[in-house]
């Protein structure tokens, strides 16, 4: 959840308290060298492992009253090759301007879907099981365009949040009007060492090329809860892609060992093509470390390995169905 602890430390608002105004320039530098095996084996050097490379600038002003207002904008960098993720964009992560209060707060624009801040609990780097499905929460849908979005106060560790996207605001008499335009919610609960959450979202269109509406949705129910040093994680996630549900579950456990950390999880992917086809799942295993050289910059390592059945293609590199893909890797990052 990392991606987001940067932006809810600042935009959000707790009772009544005034948030001081300012204006701040942040980013994350992040690469890693990768061998990845699937159709082929390559090594290759990736951006974002460990968290997404980005620079972005936020602000919050005091408006007075309890009311303040607050801005994000923020790119994604693409380290290895110095141009932008998301299709070029140069904002392409987020961009919104909002405004919030003792009641909550609402924000105009590019955003993260409310199903993305579930999908966070379990973990969405591009070796988590969440990326590598992927399911529709934290892929092509994780971020959303012309979005109006209220986030709630929080209720004795209980929080909610609705958005609403206009998608591409095509024209009625368009073949796909409806195309991206996509809604999505969750509940969010935290208390001390448990956090618990679930996640809604559809997608009214999802495919611009086909006349008329391809509805998407997904349903995510996530949690964790800390033992000292050590972390348990469990989700469920159901997905309807217009071809029958797609269910994917697993567990994860990390422990903490003063600057470092590790962690192991297995997850199961059943009817990948969500066509009812036999051995059309997929078992995905994932081990990752991390070490904490100061509070700004870290080493890690990630490895994931996908045992696909014979209709499953999931895993690196074009995997190919009945077969094993994998991906190994080792990067720094740093953020400023």
């Amino acid at each position: 959840m990392k991606k987001h602890l940067l932006t809810l430390a600042c935009l959000s608002t707790v009772g009544a308290v005034q948030a001081q105004s300012y204006v701040m320039l942040y980013g994350v530098a992040d690469a890693a060298l990768e061998r990845v095996r699937g159709a082929a084996t390559t090594t290759r050097l990736a951006s974002g492992q460990q968290s997404d490379s980005r620079l972005g600038m936020r602000g919050v002003e005091d408006l007075g009253g309890g009311l303040n207002a607050q801005f994000l904008i923020e790119g994604g960098i693409d380290l290895d090759a110095g141009g932008f993720n998301q299709g070029g964009r140069a904002f392409g992560r987020q961009s919104f301007v909002g405004l919030g209060g003792a009641w909550g707060t609402v924000r105009l624009g590019r955003q993260y879907t409310a199903m993305d801040d579930i999908a966070n609990i379990v973990g969405t780097k591009p070796y988590d099981v969440l990326s590598v499905v992927p399911v529709i929460g934290n892929g092509e849908f994780k971020r959303a365009d012309n979005a109006m979005t209220y986030l709630s106060p929080s209720f004795n560790g209980l929080s909610f949040q609705w958005q609403h996207s206009l998608g591409a605001e095509r024209a009625r008499t368009d073949a796909s009007p409806g195309l991206q335009r996509q809604a999505s919610a969750h509940a969010l609960y935290t208390s001390g060492a448990l956090t618990l959450g679930l996640g809604l979202q559809r997608v009214a269109d999802a495919d611009g090329a086909l006349a008329g509406d391809q509805r998407v949705h997904a349903v995510l129910l996530a949690g964790s809860y800390a033992f000292d040093a050590i972390k348990l994680t469990a989700y469920v996630d159901v997905e309807d892609k217009g071809r029958g549900k797609m269910k994917v579950y697993g567990l994860a456990g990390a422990r903490r060992f003063g600057a470092n950390t590790v962690s192991v999880g297995v997850a199961r992917a059943r009817d990948v093509g969500g066509l009812g086809a036999r051995h059309d799942d997929a078992t995905l295993f994932t081990l990752q470390g991390s070490h904490t050289l100061s509070h700004r910059t870290s080493l890690y390592a990630h490895h994931t390995r996908v045992r696909n059945g014979a209709h499953a293609a999931l895993g690196f590199n074009n995997p190919v169905p009945c077969c094993a893909s994998s991906g190994t890797q080792v990067g720094i990052r740093h953020q400023f």
